[in-house]
């Protein structure tokens, strides 16, 4: 298994626990998204099976597993953005396990962006 696609397991990891905890707390509240949570659910579908898709196209080292990580990577910095920069909110995605799936996904995010480039750039082969 290559860096790459141990630190994009790790990055979807993390969104997929952040996730866990969107759907705990309601973020589809907060963020007034449609659908309640059918609508979280259904949005999430693809998303999962568009980051396990991306785990083994990193593996093979194609373009498409290169795109897929980079948006995967811009992906872990999301939570931080949305709830730490754009959207706080009392109370949500606070506690010192919110905290550091949030910040650890960040480093992750950076470390599955960079890596991802390289790949594209066919720096890794």
């Amino acid at each position: 298994m290559s860096i790459l696609t141990l630190v994009y397991i790790i990055n979807a990891t993390l969104l997929f626990l952040h996730e866990m905890e969107s759907a705990y707390v309601k973020e589809w509240e907060i963020l007034k998204l449609p659908g309640k949570i059918t609508g979280f659910l259904i949005l999430h579908i693809s998303l999962v099976m568009v980051l396990f898709w991306g785990a083994v196209e990193i593996e093979k080292k194609t373009t498409t597993g290169g795109i897929i990580g980079l948006i995967a990577g811009i992906g872990g910095l999301l939570p931080f953005v949305v709830h730490k920069l754009v959207v706080k909110k009392k109370g949500y995605f606070e506690s010192a396990t919110s905290n550091l799936i949030i910040y650890l996904n960040v480093l992750a995010g950076v470390a599955t962006t960079v890596l991802s480039v390289l790949l594209l750039a066919g720096k890794i082969t």
